[in-house]
């Protein structure tokens, strides 16, 4: 369980708060910790759904293969990507189909057959979609209308794979966490830096400008299991929030990059005991076995084997995290998931404001993270049902969380 008791700010500055704050830049005259409270405020979770999209039975446009990502734009506009058919499909206010658009295929504006299950998808707050495409290594961009714009490609030679991507807070590039590079000319040539980035990618050229937005703290070694994961979402005033240590930590940069405050909440890592290395590797292993089973006859007895090899081999980091990973709402409202009883199970979420307010606590299992947020309160949650039929349901946040 994680323990909440209080702490003083030297036990909550760790080493690797300290770091991130150095790999940031030097501090600013502004910049301080905010200590926010130990006590959760419980928030009722009273969700108003407005409408749910995806069924079987439903229309031809909602049989979605698979939901990989959804996103708003600020006419309220759901945009869903359905990358197993390759295809992007808007939805109203009210929930009514509006358009349509991409499909599998080599040119302008579709999406190569190759890659349309591991392709990068957001929104920007205009109501342009931007798609990365593995395979043809550029991004495509969409006006608002779904008419193709243009593509942009990554530089070099590289085969690039960026499955993560979120809006910018200058409403016209996108960031992400996750650049990965496979042969030459890519950011993985040479030696692996000493800090995690967070790339803005600008998009205004016929090449992607790659720039480091953010240098998050980078555990030391290979930390493995239980790692401290990278999370970045921008802010509406061009800002990010983001957390990168095994802390309860969230660091908010200005617009030029500096580090502005760090909001705490004094609950400490869980260390990491024999028991339950014991546990998760038990957890994997019967993951494993389940992922092989879904395999065909031809591959299940190798994939199964891989994959003990690798859980045999595997390392853990010292502690367990406090946070899971954050996300931020249309206004800027941080929201912030922790750890549940289990280590690797989702806890209570966090909202609170970029300044240092907290705002409240939704309590564990009363509501999943959004996957995306929208204009006046919109919230989308992508869901599948018994069959692993994917729908998305898009409800209404109260004021205090939007």
């Amino acid at each position: 369980m994680i323990r909440s008791t209080l702490t003083t700010r030297r036990a909550l500055m760790p080493a690797a708060l300290a770091a991130a704050q150095l790999l940031v830049g030097p501090p600013l005259a502004g910049q301080r910790v905010v200590e926010l409270p130990a006590e959760d405020r419980i928030l009722e979770a009273e969700f108003e759904e407005v409408y749910r999209v995806g069924s079987m039975d439903g229309e031809g446009w909602e049989v979605f293969g698979r939901v990989s990502a959804v996103g708003f734009g600020q006419s309220g506009n759901l945009y869903v990507m359905d990358d197993q058919g390759g295809r992007i499909v808007v939805v109203s206010r009210e929930g009514e189909f509006v358009r349509e658009f991409g499909r599998i295929g080599d040119g302008p504006g579709e999406f190569a057959a190759n890659s349309v299950t591991a392709v990068g998808f957001t929104v920007l707050r205009d109501g342009r979609a931007v798609v990365f495409d593995p395979a043809h290594g550029a991004f495509q961009t969409f006006a608002p209308d779904g008419e193709f714009e243009r593509s942009v490609r990554m530089p070099g030679d590289s085969y690039y794979l960026i499955r993560t991507l979120a809006p910018a807070g200058d409403g016209r590039n996108v960031i992400t966490t996750s650049v990965g590079t496979f042969g030459m000319g890519g950011p993985a040539d040479g030696p692996e830096p000493p800090f995690r980035p967070v790339y803005r990618l600008v998009l205004t050229g016929d090449e992607a400008v790659r720039d480091t937005a953010i240098r998050a703290w980078r555990p030391p070694g290979d930390p493995g299991a239980f790692a401290p994961a990278l999370a970045a979402r921008a802010l509406p005033d061009g800002g990010l929030a983001y957390t990168d240590s095994s802390a309860y930590a969230i660091k908010v940069v200005d617009q030029e990059g500096g580090l502005a405050r760090v909001l705490t909440r004094p609950f400490r890592p869980e260390p990491v005991t024999d028991r339950i290395r014991d546990r998760e590797i038990e957890r994997q292993l019967e993951e494993n076995e389940a992922r092989a089973a879904g395999s065909s006859e031809r591959f299940a007895a190798a994939r199964l084997e891989l994959g003990r090899r690798r859980i045999a081999d595997l390392e853990f980091y010292h502690e367990i995290p406090v946070i899971r990973t954050l996300r931020t709402s249309w206004d800027g409202t941080i929201w912030v998931l922790r750890r549940g009883d289990e280590p690797v199970s989702d806890g209570p979420i966090d909202l609170l404001t970029p300044d240092g307010r907290y705002i409240g606590t939704y309590a564990a299992a009363a509501t999943e993270m959004p996957d995306a947020f929208g204009p006046d309160g919109l919230a989308a949650f992508i869901e599948r049902d018994a069959f692993d039929v994917p729908a998305v349901v898009v409800r209404r946040l109260p004021s205090g969380g939007r």
